[in-house]
């Protein structure tokens, strides 16, 4: 019988060592989900706004009327959910994309402006000098 007692502790030591080892490895799991997760929103803020710029958005803000949740990323390193929502978003709003809105040159003063010279750098006004004089 003391043989079936020493038994029993040694498994409950062994339960209580299993229990503090799953505590650890659960910790350094969400550690590394949380990692994880960090990287994957950079691939996809950095992915989508490659796409937003190769698809003609011209104004910066239209990425704060996606929604990124719904968007992941496949084994290829693809945006999938991305396109649908750029559809939807042309159709909603075609004056973020750039062919599809009108385009704005200049100012209301814009006509009483005098024309910009270039500024002549330091060696053109040296040699200039040295011609002159």
């Amino acid at each position: 019988m003391a043989e079936e007692n020493t038994e029993t502790q040694v498994s409950g030591n062994d339960i209580k060592a299993m229990q503090a080892a799953l505590k650890k490895a659960n910790g350094e799991a969400a550690h590394y989900r949380n990692e994880r997760n960090t990287y994957r929103d950079m691939v996809v803020s950095l992915k989508a706004e490659r796409t937003l710029s190769e698809a003609g958005i011209t104004n910066p803000k239209a990425t704060k009327v996606l929604d990124f949740s719904k968007v992941t990323v496949t084994e290829s390193g693809e945006l999938e959910g991305l396109a649908e929502q750029l559809e939807a978003l042309k159709e909603d709003f075609p004056e973020l994309f750039g062919a599809g809105g009108k385009k704005i040159s200049g100012g209301a003063d814009a006509a009483d402006k005098k024309e910009a010279r270039p500024q002549k750098s330091s060696a053109d006004i040296l040699a200039e000098r040295f011609m002159n004089g």
